[in-house]
């Protein structure tokens, strides 16, 4: 099946123009341009806002708006990479992905704006001034896109694009796996020709088509072959190989369905020769630093937010009924490391032993003012304690009790992976609806389903789309 990708992608020419540029560094040329982009934002954002209301371009906050802009590029660049929009069919417009870059960006701004002003650097930055960065910024970033799109998609048309033109060999099965997008983008190659070897091992027939792939490579001014053959057949592959050194071009071959899974894990160099990571952290170290800051700056700036309801209800639940302010339970946190989870007390037991019953609606052991603390989900906020601890994260799977861990640990076989990463006070099984009690089995595999779907696809776009709509689910009084 072809797509719009592989539509213009084919439309390349067999020749060069004169000038041609490596596809390694396009990736590099728009990091840095769009890092320019951002720093010039902050500068021009600051001096228009001051502009405005000073009726002066800066007041001694320039160095200040040159260093907001330096670190926002380098968290911009980051956040960029990792959801893959330095690709190069994403910079040409040929995957259109405005969403995850407007998206990336307002995450950076959120970063920034809690830095500044919950870490109480950049005095002289005002949040009128912040906001102007980041329209002008998220404007840049759009308009910056929109620029590249056009010659990048002149320079794929005109095969100036790709470092390498190259001649694909290889059987029916494997070549029709073989796309020319998939070429570029994983290879960075240009297809200019295809020979397709015999279906059965015949020798006369693959001498055929090898001779066919040499003149093709050598009328085209190729620059390498690449074999497409399935792994196993082993013979055959070298049966090819020997007849290609009649050329003097490099073969490369190309993974097959089955190498193409393993190759596609890390390989990690632990010595002479390098291993496959078959099962890694969900997270690298930089993406475990990035999203323990943000749960230190936001649980900080939430925990002094929220701080008069905070004493407001503590007081509340000491007036109503006779017992602890704060509920302690023992919960399973990452690796299985356990902790004391914080709420506030909502019923009139406290159950941590090898048999908890779960809350139900109109539950007779809740006191008072435990409905309405649980249905508004404000029992749940002492959990940033929690999460400035480093216990538990603001999103993630949500813990269990150790009785609810041991039994549903022997009954669904994937459930010890929610622990690959740190539980959450929500998640994403939360925000879809999956909460409260779990009657049948069926409601916990549903709900395991959901949290190994966010640790696969774990993103800071992710984790800002699930606390968006947790708010939400909030402020509508349905909990999360």
């Amino acid at each position: 099946m072809t797509d719009l990708s592989d539509a213009r992608l084919a439309k390349a020419p067999v020749s060069f123009g004169a000038f041609s540029f490596a596809f390694a560094s396009l990736e590099a040329f728009a990091v840095t341009f769009e890092m320019i982009i951002v720093v010039l934002s902050s500068i021009i954002g600051g001096a228009a806002y001051h502009l405005f209301y000073y009726h002066t371009v800066y007041s001694n906050s320039f160095e200040g708006f040159l260093g907001i802009g330096v670190l926002a590029a380098i968290l911009h660049m980051f956040v960029a990479k990792s959801q893959g929009l330095y690709n190069a069919q994403v910079l040409a417009g040929l995957d259109r992905r405005w969403s995850s870059l407007l998206g990336g960006w307002l995450l950076v701004v959120l970063l920034m704006t809690l830095i500044i002003f919950l870490l109480k650097v950049g005095s002289g930055v005002s949040r009128g001034s912040v906001m102007s960065f980041g329209l002008i910024g998220g404007l840049g970033l759009v308009t910056g896109r929109m620029l590249l799109q056009a010659p990048l998609q002149r320079a794929i048309d005109r095969g100036m694009l790709a470092t390498r033109r190259a001649v694909v060999v290889g059987m029916a099965e494997e070549l029709s796996r073989v796309r020319q997008s998939s070429l570029l983008r994983d290879f960075g190659l240009s297809e200019v020709r295809r020979a397709q070897l015999s279906g059965m091992s015949d020798d006369d027939g693959d001498r055929a088509a090898v001779a066919s792939a040499i003149r093709a490579a050598r009328e085209c001014g190729a620059d390498e072959i690449v074999l497409a053959m399935p792994w196993q057949q082993e013979p055959r592959i070298q049966f090819v190989c020997d007849l290609l050194r009649a050329s003097p071009l490099p073969v490369r071959l190309l993974p097959d369905r089955t190498a193409e899974r393993f190759l596609a894990l890390r390989m990690v160099a632990s010595g002479p020769i390098p291993t496959l990571e078959m099962q890694r952290s969900p997270l690298t170290s930089f993406e475990r630093a990035g999203k323990r800051l943000f749960d230190i700056v936001a649980s900080s700036g939430l925990l002094l937010l929220f701080a008069p309801l905070l004493i407001g209800t503590a007081i509340a639940i000491k007036l109503d009924s006779r017992g602890p302010v704060l509920f302690r339970q023992r919960r399973n946190g990452f690796d299985g490391k356990q902790f004391h989870i914080l709420k506030f007390r909502s019923m009139h037991v406290l159950e941590d032993g090898d048999v908890i019953t779960q809350a139900r609606p109109n539950d007779p052991r809740l006191t008072g003012i435990g409905a309405t603390l649980r249905r508004r989900s404000i029992d749940e906020l002492p959990q940033l304690v929690n999460v400035l601890r480093g216990d538990m994260s603001l999103v993630g799977p949500r813990p269990h009790a150790l009785a609810h861990d041991d039994k549903y640990s022997k009954l669904i076989a994937s459930y010890a992976q929610r622990q690959h990463v740190k539980p959450g006070i929500t998640g994403l099984a939360q925000v879809q609806g999956l909460r409260g009690a779990t009657p049948a089995i069926e409601d916990m595999q549903l709900r395991v389903a959901h949290d190994l779907v966010y640790i696969k696809s774990w993103s800071f776009m992710l984790d800002l789309r699930i606390l968006l709509r947790t708010i939400g689910a909030v402020l509508r009084h349905t909990g999360v």
